[in-house]
């Protein structure tokens, strides 16, 4: 007598194999990603991005959505829990120590965006991830601002430009996933 157990793996195991192969071979090419990241405003931003990342070679387009959100996340978070709180330890000057506590609240609001865009685009809902994006960029907008009234660049002037790199990326794989 054949048991439930093996009919089911008679039926699963198959299905397990197809879906594997499917992922990988719905994987983005090295061409494309390269095309992608040429229309991209930063292409080594874009390349390094992809290059780190182990779940880029399997990955299809909204994988690498996926990536480059999550990326953001991982700069914004870092620069949240890691740098800013070095830096105000340094910090004398009480209006500078103030810019960059409203940086941290404004990015702790962008990490959340792009956490919320991040399951959207999980969930495929593209359109509700891209929004989610645009604020949590026009929240890094607001960080960036707060030393453009300064003769003082802003410790963290590189982190702002590297999150719109990051948001300009999701938007260029957004336009290449057919809808």
């Amino acid at each position: 007598m054949v048991s439930p157990i093996s009919c089911l793996s008679i039926l699963v195991i198959p299905l397990l194999v197809t879906s594997l192969f499917y992922q990988v071979s719905n994987a983005v090419n090295a061409t494309y990603l390269d095309s992608i990241c040429h229309k991209s405003t930063d292409y080594e931003l874009c390349n390094s991005t992809f290059a780190a990342d182990s779940r880029t070679p399997t990955a299809d387009l909204n994988g690498l959505l996926l990536i480059s959100i999550s990326s953001n996340m991982n700069l914004l978070e870092t620069t949240i829990v890691d740098r800013i709180p070095k830096i105000l330890d340094i910090l004398e000057d009480p209006l500078d120590k103030a810019r960059l506590q409203n940086c941290s609240t404004d990015y702790i609001i962008a990490l959340g965006q792009l956490s919320n865009a991040y399951l959207a685009s999980a969930s495929k809902n593209y359109p509700a991830a891209i929004r989610l994006a645009r604020a949590a960029a026009h929240k890094n907008d607001e960080c960036d601002h707060e030393y453009d009234t300064t003769n003082r660049p802003s410790p963290i002037a590189d982190v702002p430009g590297t999150v719109v790199g990051l948001i300009v990326i999701s938007y260029v794989i957004v336009d290449e996933i057919p809808l």
